[in-house]
């Protein structure tokens, strides 16, 4: 549209400084000023509907405004060169009639021709097709299929973390979930055994709901079986067709119950090519009055359990490192996503249509009815 807007500008400057040198033909001249103008005075405004709306509106068929040639030349024709073509019949006493320029002369002159004019225009404009455009943005159709493992044993009650390690644990996966909009994301909680609590979904406020409803002793809570929870969520990742599959594994001891070595677990997600984070999540024995030796992480464990998945083991000694070790985990498994829309088109040339017919309607009523002309 601002190329149009452009060139009807130009024309009506071209115009306007032809008149200043040509002094015959004024009618024809100020006829030409008033068609450029009235195009000029189109293009403005179709140039502000498509700015104001943005991607919002826009015209399907923007060459159509081209076709405002018609208007205007049908406006110069009536007013220039109509009285070439038309009929005109010799009254006598013609030379002793007083010229009156009153308003129903003018509205008789002028307001038919104004009217089609306007239908003409408007015509235009509906064979442009003005449109809406709602653009809904697709999520890719293949993500990053992730298993939080949270730890409900007893010990996660320990208050080295802020409020207790557990409170601090679900606050800083509920942050990574929210980070996560395309990616299905499910939960395992284990203790002494493990429950798969929430399917791989994409329904992340119902995730967080499961998040939010997570309890020490929800199971047994007196043994800590890594080796199940890593069984029950490469089961269920197994199948998953996504590019990516990921388990992060967070804990606070050492693998003692279970019917699954952990290590035996690791090398089953390996094969199913599921890579684990494992986190632990206890400060340093002694560091505090809450840490003790008696339930320190198995750091070996975790580490080998990283490399054999080709993941990265991670210690968090307070609630503020936890936060920064999700954020870690949440840039190198970034999922690559290249936007995509579907656009759905509204169409609103039907009511300019309307009007351009209404205008042509009121046009032809006035003059072949009420604003009749006699010869």
């Amino acid at each position: 549209m601002i190329y149009f807007f452009i060139i009807s500008t130009g024309l009506l400057l071209g115009t306007l400084a032809a008149s200043l040198f040509v002094r015959r033909d004024s009618k024809f001249m100020a006829a030409a000023i008033l068609g450029t103008a009235a195009l000029t005075f189109t293009a403005a405004c179709a140039l502000i509907f498509t700015r104001i709306a943005g991607e919002q509106a826009g015209f399907m068929t923007p060459w159509a405004f081209v076709l405002l040639v018609i208007p205007f030349g049908v406006f110069l024709a009536q007013t220039v060169f109509r009285g070439a073509f038309a009929r005109r019949i010799n009254y006598s006493m013609a030379r002793l009639k007083v010229q009156q320029a009153s308003l129903r002369v003018l509205f008789t002159r002028w307001l038919p021709l104004t009217l089609y004019t306007v239908a003409l225009i408007l015509m235009t404009v509906a064979l442009a097709r003005p449109v809406r455009l709602d653009r809904t943005v697709l999520p890719p159709s293949e993500g990053i299929d992730i298993i939080l493992l949270m730890d409900v044993s007893a010990s996660m009650q320990k208050q080295d973390f802020y409020p207790n390690r557990f409170v601090a644990a679900q606050q800083t996966a509920s942050r990574f979930i929210s980070k996560r909009v395309s990616d299905r994301i499910g939960v395992v909680a284990f203790a002494k055994a493990a429950m798969l609590q929430a399917p791989l979904t994409l329904d992340h406020d119902a995730l967080q709901e499961y998040i939010s409803s997570l309890y020490l002793g929800i199971v047994d809570p007196n043994y800590t079986a890594i080796g199940d929870a890593l069984g029950v969520a490469a089961n269920h990742l197994k199948d998953s067709k996504a590019k990516s599959k990921v388990i992060i594994l967070l804990t606070d001891g050492d693998s003692n119950a279970g019917a699954i070595e952990p290590l035996m677990a690791a090398k089953a997600a390996a094969a199913y090519g599921i890579r684990v984070y494992t986190v632990g999540t206890a400060s340093a024995p002694g560091s505090n009055p809450y840490s003790s030796q008696a339930d320190e992480i198995n750091e070996g464990l975790m580490m080998e359990i990283a490399e054999l998945t080709g993941g990265k083991y991670y210690r968090a000694n307070n609630e503020s490192e936890l936060t920064k070790i999700y954020d870690t985990i949440n840039e190198l498994e970034k999922t690559e996503f290249s936007p995509s829309s579907t656009v759905s088109r509204t169409d609103y040339f039907q009511p300019v249509l309307l009007l351009a017919l209404l205008c042509a309607a009121l046009g032809l009523i006035l003059e072949k009815l009420i604003l009749i002309k006699v010869p």
